[in-house]
């Protein structure tokens, strides 16, 4: 699974570089390294769905969403990408931080605990 992931890192780097070096699209060199991070953060939330495990998930979703507003760096004024550069990273961790609480609270009953009303037969 890892592999198709880096392939589609791989073509999502290497394809606006070869629109714009043919000059398909017309596109200017800060409209390419936008196309670029874009790509890679929207592949890379595509594949958490498609090709990482459950576990990995949410880190991928997150890191995906931080990659994706860190392309708004070439479209947009340094002041607002950064803010929203900051929001993301904010968020992702916010979600690994509730996800990863949830996940530890899976029972109050402690290992060698039994749960009340049973007697341990002492």
């Amino acid at each position: 699974m890892r592999l198709a992931y880096a392939e589609g890192l791989i073509l999502a780097v290497l394809a606006p570089f070869v629109v714009y070096f043919l000059g398909i699209g017309k596109l200017t060199l800060l409209e390419t390294l936008f196309s670029v991070f874009a790509l890679i953060g929207i592949w890379t939330i595509l594949s958490a769905f498609a090709l990482i495990s459950a576990g990995d998930r949410i880190f991928y979703v997150t890191w995906g969403l931080v990659l994706l507003s860190f392309s708004s760096l070439f479209v947009t004024h340094i002041q607002y990408a950064i803010a929203l550069i900051l929001i993301a990273i904010i968020a992702s961790l916010l979600i690994n931080s509730a996800t990863r609480r949830e996940k530890g609270k899976i029972s109050n009953v402690k290992v060698g605990q039994n749960p009340a009303g049973q007697n341990s037969g002492v």
